[in-house]
């Protein structure tokens, strides 16, 4: 369904992606993980055109684009494919829970607003906010506003929703509300590429876990096997400091 080649994104001097690859098959959810300043949210930008990668190519559905030579009529018609989840929301602070899903398939995608207020009105009930859909962001908790801003990705029945660390500013019961609304998503075949640090999310629901550090992918495999035996050394120190922090916490 998906796939990127030899991605190189520099910010000047620094070297952010060094010529990475990757698969994503439809229905797949993939975790990214790894260290701050590793490169995961810059891999998320540039796939879906919030930066312009330097080198690379990219293979949706079958066609190939050149990442820094992509028109931006391309950038368009891919992005009508995609859906993003920022890490702080991203809503219209002056616009209802339903305004901020409707706005983008009434302005973007030229829909007619009762078709849009319709679809907007099963997108907030899948994600439990129906009952919410006339309350400003300012009105919500952080766990609600994120599920509002699914609600929109969803609205635009994309073909993939890219999550960048969607629960890292809320605090572990409102993160609970999201993981639950992202699990549903996944039972439901939904394509889902999501950087995060939710070890148990991408433990038991993602089905595939990258590694990535200092810009490169360090390992990538099946879920269950990725935690229960990783292949390189970097990824068991990773995982092991992981394990120290949380029984440090509990």
């Amino acid at each position: 369904m998906l796939e990127v080649k030899n991605i190189q994104k520099s910010f000047g001097k620094l070297e952010v992606l060094k010529g990475v690859d990757l698969q994503v098959g439809k229905g797949d959810v993939v975790a990214i993980l790894g260290p701050s300043g590793s490169g995961k949210t810059t891999l998320l930008r540039c796939m879906n055109f919030l930066e312009r990668a330097d080198g690379g190519t990219l293979v949706f559905d079958g066609e190939h684009y050149d990442f820094p030579q992509i028109s931006k009529k391309d950038v368009v018609r891919l992005r009508k494919k995609t859906a993003f989840v920022f890490q702080d929301y991203n809503l219209f602070r002056n616009k209802t829970a339903l305004q901020n899903v409707t706005e983008g398939l009434i302005i973007g995608r030229k829909m007619p607003k009762a078709q849009a207020v319709e679809t907007g009105e099963r997108a907030l009930e899948k994600v439990g906010l129906l009952d919410r859909r006339d309350a400003y962001p300012s009105q919500l908790s952080g766990g609600q506003q994120q599920r509002v801003a699914i609600a929109r990705a969803i609205a635009v029945q994309p073909e993939i929703i890219y999550f960048d660390e969607p629960t890292s500013a809320l605090d572990p019961e409102l993160t609970g509300e999201v993981l639950a609304v992202m699990r549903t998503l996944a039972d439901e075949g939904m394509t889902m590429l999501v950087v995060t640090h939710e070890m148990g999310f991408a433990r038991h629901v993602s089905n595939k876990v990258v590694f990535m550090e200092h810009g490169e992918i360090v390992e990538c495999g099946e879920s269950h096997s990725f935690f229960d035996h990783p292949k390189q050394a970097r990824t068991r120190a990773f995982l092991q400091t992981l394990s120290g922090e949380l029984t440090h916490a509990g």
